[in-house]
């Protein structure tokens, strides 16, 4: 790009260049199969590529010179703006996965990198993104980290996220709890029932479960056999308490037969609460081993409760 303050004629050959170059970013542009936009600081869309047309509602005469809360749902357009000011505010980039509608309706997934625009001060004046569709890897992979049996994600997806998590409260500056849960005499209940009621019992207490976490960024696994885990931010301990106290309670009540789960005649669970604060230097096996501790207190207090 030739220098602004040159007074130097643009040559023949300079020209020619630039025309190059113009042709390439058009038909990278044109013909990408990723989306490829900007926006400025109030979140409007200052340029985006044709591969937009594959989404929901594009309209390629209205698009570009729309805000972002126009174009797309409230809480599409939310998770997007988010990402767009994390990337503007921390100047550098912001890798998240979002989601958004395409023209059949369908929800896809997309890996975004979100980065910074600075003008000549250095000043930030808008974001550019980069989404690539990967809706289809992740749900193979989705298959190859979910408990077939009760639908939660299985003990290698835990080992995943827990170290994602714990980045994320630290980064958020966020209390992370981790919950561990079993069912109560378990091995007696299989012996006197059989193991396909045995598998009702699992499928029953992840919908437990899931009828109590199931905000955005709750997380159920199936750990192995009748253990459970779960990963969820709080306001602190009362309120993580008061949530395992709610799947404890959850399952109590289905009220279902378990002769050799005395006193209660009941299945029941107990449940084990570790906290981690966001500056934790502790490792996944330490914190791991104090939920352990504490859901072993439970057993020992007499099952059906939950410890800390």
């Amino acid at each position: 790009m030739p220098d602004r303050n040159d007074s130097r004629p643009t040559t023949r050959s300079e020209l020619d260049e630039l025309r190059e170059s113009d042709r390439i970013l058009r038909a990278l542009l044109d013909h990408a199969p990723v989306l490829i936009s900007t926006k400025d600081l109030r979140g409007t869309v200052t340029m985006a590529n044709r591969h937009f047309e594959i989404l929901d509602g594009y309209d390629a005469a209205t698009f570009v010179g729309s805000n972002v809360f126009d174009l797309f749902p409230c809480e599409i357009a939310e998770q997007l703006w988010c990402n767009d000011r994390r990337a503007a505010l921390e100047k550098r980039p912001i890798r998240e996965e979002e989601s958004v509608y395409h023209r059949d309706k369908t929800l896809h997934t997309y890996r975004t990198v979100k980065f910074p625009l600075f003008d000549d001060a250095g000043e930030v004046y808008a974001t550019c993104a980069v989404s690539t569709d990967i809706t289809d890897a992740k749900a193979a992979h989705d298959d190859s980290v979910t408990d077939e049996l009760t639908g939660l994600k299985n003990r290698r997806y835990f080992n995943i996220r827990f170290h994602e998590e714990q980045k994320r409260a630290h980064r958020d500056h966020r209390v992370m709890t981790l919950l561990l849960a079993d069912v109560d005499r378990f091995k007696e209940y299989n012996d006197t029932y059989g193991h396909p009621q045995g598998d009702l019992v699992l499928r029953a207490v992840a919908e437990c479960l899931h009828a109590t976490l199931h905000r955005p960024g709750d997380l159920s696994f199936r750990i192995g056999g009748d253990e459970f885990a779960c990963l969820f931010a709080s306001s602190g301990p009362d309120e993580s308490l008061a949530l395992a106290e709610q799947i404890r309670a959850g399952m109590a009540a289905r009220r279902i037969p378990h002769q050799s789960n005395p006193p209660s005649g009941h299945v029941t669970l107990s449940l084990g609460l570790a906290f981690i604060a966001h500056d934790s230097a502790l490792g996944q096996c330490e914190i791991y081993e104090q939920a352990d501790q504490a859901l072993y207190r439970a057993k020992r207090s007499g099952r059906n409760m939950v410890s800390r």
